[in-house]
């Protein structure tokens, strides 16, 4: 796992390059880095994770953030300009807010986004 700009979170080494591509180009955008609330979890922290947050959270073992390849950004980037910023730039840098997670899918989280090649992977194997 490699440890992102905040100093605490952490992904997958090559979504961790990714995400900070993608990171640069928000910068760019908006003049201050991508605001990230949780990245990779231990199976025993996404246990506490589902305890404290019901069906928001995955089942442990089940999630991507398990494996590294899921972020969860903060409140202020999952709606407005930097929702619609992220929605049509992030794709062209290997990350997505999935299906699933979108509105009108089976669990609203404009929160929660993946590495698409890393998931892609993980769903082959």
């Amino acid at each position: 796992m490699c440890t992102l700009w905040d100093g605490h979170t952490q992904v997958r080494a090559d979504a961790a390059v990714a995400l900070a591509k993608l990171n640069q180009a928000y910068i760019a955008q908006f003049g201050e880095p991508m605001c990230i609330t949780d990245g990779y979890r231990s199976y025993s922290q996404q246990v506490a994770t589902k305890a404290a947050k019901g069906y928001l959270a995955a089942v442990p073992g089940s999630s991507n953030h398990g494996w590294g390849l899921a972020v969860d950004i903060c409140a202020e980037s999952y709606s407005g300009d930097r929702w619609d910023w992220l929605a049509a730039n992030a794709p062209a840098y290997g990350w997505d807010n999935p299906d699933w997670a979108r509105y009108g899918g089976s669990k609203y989280e404009p929160w929660h986004w993946e590495w698409t090649a890393g998931v892609q992977q993980m769903s082959a194997s």
